[in-house]
């Protein structure tokens, strides 16, 4: 239970106040990670505004640089030095790179002169350019398209050459590549596949720097371009014709109405370094944190938990009564600290105690031994002297009395009544009687056959005269007892037979009793089992009568034990062993 419940220690607890003390550093940890996220993704709308206001100056600064080019071709230019532009233009063609075509153009907008050669014969009268060139005496700027001779992304700007009454006599076109939006696309760190486009405001992509040509009839519309530029400077989702999905943001196009340029890299790009920007910081101040949680726990280990394992080892130990047993005291000052030195103190107060009860004990069985030896020398007197001068005289009286009954059945000098002689009989059977309660008093008193005789002849009496008076039929078996043993040893094993043999009348109700006694080079066994009803140590445990302290009493004086095992329905036996060595509380 304890191990599906590991919070109800204090392993556990300290682990759960480790990991609620580190939840609020690891919420500031996920929303620092968020806001690192938030900060990657505002740096890539940073850099998409950065981009295309760079392309939309840089295309500025190139229709600029357009315009006075045809201003000043077109102020420099009459009729004397027309035909230098064959000369002068591939010139200039060639010191502008940007340029992808100049040329010059009939009023019916045929090409009079193009430094490129056109593939094939072309008019670009229905070219907005040339036609609002006609119009105006401004540098007129068009649209983006696929050049009909240089045949890639171009944008077209003409200027008309006038005579002196103001009419238009030749246009003079410059053709702006788009080159330089791959260039700049190199030049920038935007993640791989982003695209820098030019967006009409119906969302029709004029110029593209994914590589494509605008060719007519192909899908030229960006997706979600009207929602850009509500809000031009906030990344919004845009599919390109592609099908990629990016994030874009736009800047109207230096130098043209009502044209965007649109930088977005792709929405995965984006998500995925911002992602990784998240999960990176998330993992690096994660392990920060769970590396705080360790710690923590590493030090309440060793500052706390490993001074509670030695308190419990201790405890433990004095619990199986190792009354020795001592935590040692933390060295920092604090309620472990003080918890320990209590039980310390504690521990030294029951130790001083069990010395002193442990001392009381052994005066006690010291004085249970001397009263016990005084008892049974007491014993012993009153036995020798009931035996040697009560049941002497209760003899001697015996045969007066015998002598008184033959002299009065004889008749010789005594007129006696008639009674005399019966009463005399009388007489005679109360002092037998007597003599034989003394005898039994005094053998039970203190045995002469255990003195004179030894253990195993008193032992064997002692069975003889319990059979003759309970019915119960005994046997005894001796081995390696030798005829004197030890006065003490001998009074202990006989007195230890005597209660058993009590016992067995009392509670038993056995049919017969076999005992049997071993004496070995170290110590003596007694072995004392009936046939009685028994009992289950179980059900129905022994409770330590007065009869069997008494024998755990007498064996443990002399350094011995006393053991009884029983089962319903198969007796009880009583097992005693005492060493020869006895020492003697």
């Amino acid at each position: 239970m304890n191990n599906l419940l590991p919070f109800r220690t204090l392993r556990g607890r300290l682990t759960l106040l480790a990991c609620l003390a580190t939840l609020p550093a690891f919420l500031f940890v996920v929303y620092v990670a968020s806001e690192e996220r938030s900060a990657a993704l505002h740096r890539a709308e940073t850099e998409s505004i950065y981009v295309a206001n760079l392309a939309s100056h840089e295309h500025a600064l190139q229709v600029i640089g357009a315009q006075r080019l045809l201003d000043r071709l077109a102020s420099s230019s009459d009729k004397s030095r027309l035909e230098d532009l064959p000369k002068l233009l591939p010139a200039i063609l060639s010191g502008f790179p940007q340029f992808a075509n100049l040329g010059v153009l009939g009023l019916d907008g045929k090409i009079l002169y193009s430094v490129v050669t056109p593939p094939r014969e072309v008019n670009m009268a229905r070219i907005s350019a040339f036609q609002r060139a006609l119009e105006s005496q401004e540098v007129a700027v068009g649209t983006y398209l696929v050049g009909l001779i240089v045949e890639r992304p171009i944008l077209i700007m003409a200027k008309a050459l006038r005579s002196a009454r103001g009419q238009p006599s030749l246009v003079l076109f410059v053709a702006l590549d788009l080159a330089w939006f791959d260039r700049l696309t190199g030049q920038v760190d935007l993640p791989p596949g982003s695209a820098l486009l030019i967006v009409d405001r119906d969302g029709t992509i004029l110029a593209s720097s994914l590589g494509r040509e605008l060719e007519p009839g192909a899908n030229r519309q960006l997706k979600g371009f009207q929602q850009l530029i509500r809000h031009p400077h906030t990344l919004t989702r845009c599919v390109a014709p592609d099908g990629i999905p990016r994030l874009a943001v736009a800047t109207s196009l230096g130098g043209i109405k009502d044209v965007w340029v649109v930088a977005g890299p792709p929405e995965a790009s984006v998500h995925a370094l911002a992602n990784h920007v998240f999960y990176r910081d998330l993992a690096v101040l994660s392990l920060l944190a769970i590396f705080a949680i360790v710690s923590s726990l590493v030090a309440t280990d060793l500052s706390v938990l490993r001074d509670i394992r030695m308190l419990a080892a201790a405890t433990r130990r004095f619990g199986k009564g190792e009354l020795n047993a001592r935590a040692p005291v933390p060295l920092p000052h604090g309620e472990i600290r003080d918890l320990t030195m209590a039980f310390n103190s504690m521990a030294d107060t029951l130790e001083l105690r069990d010395r002193q009860a442990a001392r009381a004990q052994q005066r006690l069985r010291a004085l249970s031994h001397r009263l016990q030896t005084a008892r049974e020398k007491e014993a012993a007197r009153i036995a020798q002297e009931l035996h040697d001068e009560l049941g002497q005289e209760l003899s001697v009286l015996r045969l007066e009395l015998e002598r008184l009954h033959r002299k009065v059945a004889s008749g010789v000098d005594l007129t006696v009544p008639e009674d005399t002689l019966a009463m005399i009989e009388e007489f005679g059977e109360r002092i037998d009687a007597a003599v034989r309660s003394v005898r039994r008093i005094s053998s039970e008193l203190r045995p002469g056959v255990l003195d004179r005789l030894g253990l195993a002849a008193g032992l064997e009496w002692l069975l003889s005269e319990f059979e003759r008076r309970s019915g119960i039929h005994t046997s005894l078996v001796a081995e390696g007892v030798e005829e004197k043993v030890d006065a003490d040893i001998s009074t202990a094993l006989f007195r230890i037979t005597q209660e058993a043999l009590t016992n067995v009348v009392r509670h038993s109700g056995a049919t017969s009793i076999a005992t049997r006694l071993v004496g070995t080079e170290h110590d003596f066994m007694l072995w004392v089992k009936d046939n009685g009803r028994g009992f289950d140590p179980d059900i129905e445990p022994l409770t330590p009568s007065l009869g069997l302290l008494g024998m755990r009493e007498r064996a443990s004086r002399l350094g011995g034990t006393v053991k009884i095992t029983s089962a319903c329905g198969k007796g009880t036996e009583l097992q005693v062993n005492i060493p020869r060595n006895a020492l003697r509380a």
